[in-house]
């Protein structure tokens, strides 16, 4: 069987301690290979320090276009009414209030582009290079945003990013999110075309956003044996139960699972079947 090379990235470093407890171990005991880390969430500087301490999982940005303290710290048309983290002044809560303000017209797109810039900038306060970006919820997919984060991507070299794509019909594509994930997918295989202008990789498929939040053993085994590209990113989000996430930001993290996902990445059920499929695990610098 050819090699299929698979990266598996954990998003959320650094929001709260029991996600990164579960992001690390997932890394030591389990098959994470990549970890998406926020700059502008409660436990960031954790975050920073496990990582650090454990230098051969690599670390890109998580960038918080939504969901995270505000680093420029002033009321804008980038922050919430709702200061859901430390009492401080938080970004807007989530994509359905972002994409309000994006499509009336109600987003500044240069305060945007200056929140966004303060977070590469602390993110190489700590980290040699950026060797690969993604948005929270996807939003660095939306047009203008997208021109934001390409050109940051190009001002910082950052090596790759997370662009969901089409791919080929298949099982995947039969799921409820599906009218949620096409309009992403198609802005995702519109961007590609920047990147391999400018030079910045990326998988040739992204899978896990079926069921984020949810992939336990059994879907992630479902994903793996439904793999249709050389190179593919699985998006996770491991961790232990966290009630403060529940509490503070029920319309992120009411219904996550971490604990399944936790326990996926460290199945030897799903070891096996990486072994079994001649799956080689990578991370974003080897693409």
């Amino acid at each position: 069987m050819p090699v299929k090379k698979v990266i598996i990235t954990a998003d959320d470093l650094g929001i709260d301690s029991n996600i990164n407890k579960g992001i690390i171990e997932s890394y030591k005991n389990g098959l994470l290979t990549s970890t998406a880390l926020l700059m502008n969430v409660p436990e960031t500087n954790e975050g920073i320090k496990l990582a650090k301490e454990n230098p051969g999982l690599e670390t890109g940005i998580h960038l918080s276009i939504v969901e995270g303290i505000s680093l420029r710290g002033v009321h804008s048309t980038t922050t919430d009414n709702i200061s859901y983290f430390d009492n401080k002044i938080c970004l807007t809560r989530d994509w359905k209030h972002l994409l309000k303000k994006y499509f009336t017209g109600r987003l500044n797109f240069t305060e945007l582009e200056e929140e966004l810039d303060l977070q590469f900038c602390a993110f190489l306060e700590h980290f040699s290079t950026i060797p690969f970006v993604n948005g929270t919820q996807h939003m660095h997919l939306m047009p203008a945003v997208w021109k934001i984060v390409l050109k940051l991507a190009k001002k910082y070299d950052v090596k790759a990013v997370r662009l969901p794509g089409l791919g080929m019909p298949s099982r995947l594509w039969m799921n409820k999110r599906l009218p949620f994930l096409i309009p992403f997918q198609a802005l995702g295989e519109m961007h590609k075309k920047d990147c391999r202008k400018t030079g910045i990789k990326y998988p040739g498929d992204v899978l896990g956003l079926q069921f984020s939040g949810h992939t336990d053993e059994s879907k992630l085994i479902f994903l793996l044996e439904n793999i249709h590209s050389e190179t593919v990113e699985i998006v996770m989000h491991p961790g232990y139960e966290s009630m403060k996430l529940r509490k503070d930001l029920p319309w992120a993290y009411g219904v996550f699972d971490w604990d399944s996902e936790r326990r996926a990445l460290q199945s030897e059920k799903v070891k096996n079947l990486i072994k079994e499929m001649n799956i080689e695990l990578i991370n974003f610098s080897k693409l």
